[in-house]
């Protein structure tokens, strides 16, 4: 299977465990890695045969934009879910960082990665 891999997405979004921490939008990354067969587009040239970049990026941004969460990994499991839910895909990547989140200890960053199929 194929793959498309959109690295490093810079998103704000309201994130934290505390009222405190969502009460002001902090940075996050989100990575994504779609899984697809890219022959049709390879062989067409043409962006209906695969997934515009554009859009997953909007799509992910909407997610973590849409409300205030408590934890990244309600950010990554909403953000695979819309995914497969818009595009053709069949498996998605979604690792959501946050780099604020450990400063103080000298950790660059907290991450969550999770994988899901279209198929369950």
């Amino acid at each position: 299977m194929d793959k498309i891999i959109l690295p490093e997405i810079p998103l704000r979004a309201r994130v934290g465990v505390t009222d405190e921490e969502r009460g002001s939008e902090q940075e996050i990354v989100i990575d994504v890695e779609l899984w697809l067969d890219l022959a049709p587009a390879g062989a067409t040239d043409d962006l209906s045969e695969t997934v515009d970049y554009e859009d997953v990026c909007e799509t992910v941004e909407a997610v973590a934009r849409s409300r205030p969460f408590r934890l990244i990994e309600a950010i990554a499991e909403e953000s695979a879910r819309a995914l497969l839910g818009q595009f053709p895909v069949a498996e998605v990547q979604v690792r959501v960082r946050k780099p604020g989140a450990l400063r103080t200890r000298g950790v660059p960053y907290a991450a969550v990665e999770i994988r899901r199929r279209r198929d369950g």
